[in-house]
């Protein structure tokens, strides 16, 4: 009798958590989705970012449709023309159309920005998840690295690995993967401590009992039950974190650290704009707008999010 109610009480709790069929999952994910949009539509600041964000990537996706002009190729017979019916943000000192170099840099920008942010992540998330589930030591000596990363000025770790290329003569492609992973490396640290924070909450609920009891093995349990309900705030860290690598490699740009000309960068034709500045100033008003845009698109997504996916925060 006993051994039956034991029988009975495994297969409950083995229906209870059992992974959902594909068609399960598929209706669950369209019920999430619908719910998220309500609740965006709902708040204001998440709404409009979401509507900056839409307009900014479809103008990104489309670039190489309505940029008419070759981003890079001089033209000496254009120098610092105003805007005009054919320029339609005007030209720089080389000729260069100021419209095609603000599009195509923005392509370029967000791209780096959005894989450096998924790198990040792709190194944090296991990092941290392992660390919160299995604690003790092991989680005291990942903790102290990311302590140790995290004290370290992450301006310096970028300029010390950006100027290691420069050193190396890496261009093109390579320059931008080395600024990926400098970007992403120093973002995983805080993505580490995030999802632990969340882990050491979740490991110790029923549904992480029940996991154990029926005998999951101890990595499933961590990758595949915690690890889905530590998604949201990973979620709001990495939109507004988007925002300030943005910066970062405009800033790093700026200083002449970024990609080497002619290739298109907000930073690098804002930092190329100072000198002409009196003669034509929208040379510096075009890319400045845009890098204050896009981080103005994230920032207010991302806040939004995290009104709408915290709780505690009710009144939104």
């Amino acid at each position: 009798m006993a051994s039956t109610e034991f029988q009975n009480g495994r297969r409950s709790i083995e229906e209870a958590i059992k992974p959902p069929t594909f068609g399960e999952r598929m209706a669950r994910y369209r019920l999430i989705a619908q719910d998220a949009l309500w609740e965006m539509y709902k708040s204001k600041t998440a709404f409009f970012g979401l509507l900056m964000l839409v307009a900014l990537l479809t103008i990104l996706l489309l670039t190489p449709v309505i940029s008419e002009y070759n981003p890079v190729k001089p033209d000496y017979t254009a120098f610092l023309q105003k805007p005009s019916a054919e320029h339609i943000m005007g030209t720089d000192r080389y000729g260069r159309d100021i419209y095609s170099r603000v599009l195509w840099g923005g392509r370029r920008l967000v791209t780096i920005a959005i894989l450096a942010v998924v790198f990040g992540l792709a190194i944090g998330i296991p990092y941290g998840v392992l660390s919160g589930y299995y604690g003790g030591w092991t989680d005291s000596i990942a903790m102290r690295i990311c302590d140790g990363l995290l004290a370290f000025p992450g301006i310096l770790l970028y300029l010390l690995i950006v100027t290691l290329a420069r050193e190396w003569q890496l261009e093109g492609f390579w320059n931008d993967l080395i600024l990926i992973f400098a970007l992403g490396f120093a973002f995983f640290p805080e993505a580490a401590r995030l999802v632990r924070s969340t882990v050491l909450t979740e490991k110790e609920k029923e549904y992480v009992e029940a996991s154990h009891t029926i005998g999951e093995a101890n990595l499933y349990i961590a990758m595949r039950q915690i690890l889905p309900n530590c998604i949201s705030p990973l979620i709001v860290n990495a939109t507004v974190r988007l925002g300030y690598v943005i910066l970062i490699i405009a800033a790093l740009s700026f200083l002449g650290l970024g990609s080497p000309p002619p290739t298109p960068d907000w930073g690098a034709d804002l930092s190329s704009a100072r000198d002409h500045m009196e003669q034509n100033p929208l040379l510096a008003v075009f890319p400045g707008v845009a890098i204050c845009y896009t981080v103005l698109a994230f920032n207010l997504f991302g806040d939004g999010l995290r009104d709408i996916l915290d709780p505690r925060l009710s009144d939104r």
